[in-house]
């Protein structure tokens, strides 16, 4: 089948829609780096024409105001598959790319928290003094990336990974979003795994032990959170001041998230409170 031509720009907006799954048209925008808004719409709208993207969007009067969210579409993913090789490396895995002819049937919670990590991305894109770089799971589960080995763990699979460089030192951050209706002990198994993954030192990167950062859905499920990791971590170590220096798990809600950005200083660690 001949695919549709489509311009480079255009082809960024697929490689981005791969990474992030579904994305609206802010997001985009400010991916892209750029500044004329009707062109953003015009490249949309010729790619959905041409089935490389869809979209969720409903024109009902108390809907409009709430804009359309895209995923890539059917001839946009076989475009995918022809940009799959490079240099004998796989860019784009079969796997994750059959995966994505299915995206117009994921949950609205998956839809919600795959914009809620785009949201942190283009925070983070737009700071200054610091040089951030996120790895989404769509990225490291690629074999021939630096973090693979964030896929090859049994238990884990955070939603995004945070690389920080500041002047000379570098920090990383593991961004787990929970859902809403996750039941009481799956939460609790997260938590466990989590606190298992910093007291077992199972950190494969070359810098320090990662923050971890926890989204709960409530205040409930973030008081829930850490009360348990306390006890983990009392379980390990017994006494509170022999809990190493080096394990930090910080806690937030969506709801902070979404009003305040991940910068902010909303992350929860004790009685203290931090910012990226």
């Amino acid at each position: 089948m001949k695919l549709p031509k489509i311009t480079n720009k255009q082809v960024e907006i697929l490689e981005l829609l791969y990474r992030y799954r579904f994305l609206n048209r802010i997001q985009i925008q400010t991916l892209l780096g750029h500044k004329d808004r009707k062109t953003i719409n015009l490249w949309l709208k010729d790619l959905r024409e041409k089935q490389c993207v869809e979209w969720i969007y409903s024109d009902h009067f108390l809907e409009k105001t709430k804009p359309a969210i895209y995923y890539l579409g059917r001839n946009g993913i076989r475009y995918l598959k022809t940009l799959q090789w490079d240099d004998d490396s796989a860019v784009y895995q079969p796997e994750e790319l059959h995966k994505r002819y299915k995206e117009g049937e994921r949950s609205r919670t998956f839809i919600d928290r795959s914009i809620l990590v785009a949201g942190c991305c283009v925070a983070l894109e737009v700071q200054s003094g610091n040089s951030y770089t996120c790895i989404t799971e769509a990225d490291y589960l690629n074999a021939d990336h630096d973090y693979h080995f964030l896929a090859e763990h049994e238990k884990l699979r955070p939603n995004l990974c945070i690389v920080k460089q500041k002047a000379r030192t570098t920090t990383n951050y593991l961004l787990e979003i929970f859902d809403p209706n996750l039941p009481q002990y799956r939460v609790r198994s997260k938590v466990k795994n989590y606190v298992s993954y910093l007291t077992d030192h199972e950190w494969e990167g070359e810098d320090p032990e990662p923050i971890i950062l926890l989204v709960l859905p409530s205040l409930y499920g973030l008081i829930y959170a850490k009360r348990k990791v306390r006890k983990l971590l009392l379980d390990e170590y017994y006494e509170a001041e022999d809990i190493p220096e080096d394990i930090h798990i910080r806690f937030t809600t969506t709801e902070q998230l979404q009003q305040h950005g991940i910068t902010a200083q909303i992350w929860e660690e004790g009685r203290k409170r931090f910012g990226l």
